[in-house]
């Protein structure tokens, strides 16, 4: 079951990667379906006899990244699309790997902006119309596919 879960939860950021980066929207309903599949994990951890704590603690770290993520956005750091992923990424993953996968996701992050301003510079004038933005679900779902095949490779 767990590994059920996983490879949709991979398929899902997945799809989140992909439509970020050719249209520059994250579909709700794939946050929306990554936020189910970490409340079936949940589940299913309970019924396998995690405690309530554990539950808790995943639930608390979903809702901590949302907030804080939410504060990015509103400083113009994150798009509305990242923050609901990020958060519901977390609810996947749950307060245990919420670690590995934030800095798995910063250092994708950080790998994605030195690969786009390495670009933006060497690019032509007469493309550079627009200002550039970082399709961040990119990073997120690497981070996010990262971990969640870390936790079945250890």
């Amino acid at each position: 079951m767990a590994l059920v879960l996983a490879a949709a939860a991979i398929a899902l950021f997945l799809a989140a990667a992909l439509s970020d980066a050719f249209s520059r929207r994250i579909p709700n309903p794939v946050s929306i379906a990554l936020a189910l599949l970490g409340l079936a994990r949940i589940g299913v951890g309970l019924a396998g006899g995690e405690g309530m704590l554990t539950a808790a603690l995943d639930l608390g770290a979903a809702v901590a990244v949302f907030s804080l993520a939410a504060v990015a956005f509103r400083y113009g750091l994150l798009g509305g699309g990242d923050v609901k992923l990020l958060a519901a990424g977390t609810l996947w993953l749950g307060a245990a790997a919420l670690g590995p996968y934030i800095v798995t996701t910063v250092l994708a992050g950080g790998l994605m902006a030195v690969v786009f301003i390495f670009w933006h510079l060497v690019k032509p004038v007469s493309l550079r119309r627009r200002q550039p933005s970082l399709p961040y679900a990119v990073a997120i779902a690497a981070g996010g596919i990262l971990t969640t095949a870390g936790a079945f490779w250890v």
